[in-house]
């Protein structure tokens, strides 16, 4: 199958034209460009890695370490009463400027996942990753190794969607992930049990969202900054 033309075709199951949220066209949109982005990519690398569970696991360390690169930003914003950073006070951030308002919050509030009105570490990583690939002209911004682990999450969800979907059907992930288990045993931390941990709403279908934030977690990308030893 090739990229869907019509909205309504590319939604998730049991989502008809008549009933769009703003997050699924938000997800369409953003699953588009994380596809035009993966074309930009060092052809060696992309190679190298798509299609390999067992590449992306042991890429975890290198996506830890990239985002972890975020974290003092995020500490300096952070009101630690609050376990987070109150939407007034991140749209200031220095990292923001030159954003539009209005576009920034939305994409505050789309990564506002419990809705509590605060953004907590994961929920600022994911802000960022929406800016990053939505708006090439803020990629400058990034530190190289933030670039690097935004490419290993590009060939992960492009591995999975493959055919630009915009979601992540269970029928396919299914198929990837026994495929892979057989050759390797890195494959195993991607189970059945691993995409119902995605899947939140339960719909058979996992969104970009929903699989970015997961895909935090598997890295050991943490909510609280570890102590070191």
């Amino acid at each position: 199958k090739g990229v869907k033309t019509s909205v309504s075709e590319s939604l998730p199951m049991g989502c008809g034209s008549s009933h769009v949220s703003q997050t699924d066209l938000f997800n369409l949109k953003l699953s588009k460009e994380i596809h035009a982005y993966a074309k930009t990519i060092d052809k060696k690398k992309r190679m190298a890695r798509r299609n390999s569970l067992q590449a992306m696991c042991l890429a975890f360390p290198r996506v830890r370490k990239g985002f972890e690169k975020l974290r003092q930003g995020y500490l300096s914003l952070e009101d630690k009463k609050a376990n987070g950073i109150e939407f007034e006070i991140l749209k200031k951030a220095e990292i923001f400027v030159g954003m539009e308002e209005q576009l920034l919050l939305s994409y505050i509030n789309e990564s506002d996942v419990d809705e509590n009105k605060v953004i907590d570490f994961r929920e600022y990583v994911l802000t960022l990753t929406f800016i990053f690939f939505l708006h090439p002209e803020m990629r400058e911004k990034y530190d190289q190794r933030l670039v690097a682990a935004f490419n290993i999450v590009t060939n992960a969800w492009c591995t999975f969607d493959s055919t630009g979907h915009g979601w992540i059907s269970r029928k396919k992930a299914m198929a990837i992930i026994n495929g892979e288990s057989t050759k390797t045993t890195h494959g195993t931390i991607f189970t059945e049990e691993r995409f119902n941990e995605m899947d939140w709403d339960r719909n058979g279908e996992v969104s970009f969202k929903e699989f970015f934030l997961a895909f935090l977690e598997w890295s050991g990308v943490e909510q609280q900054q570890e102590v070191d030893d």
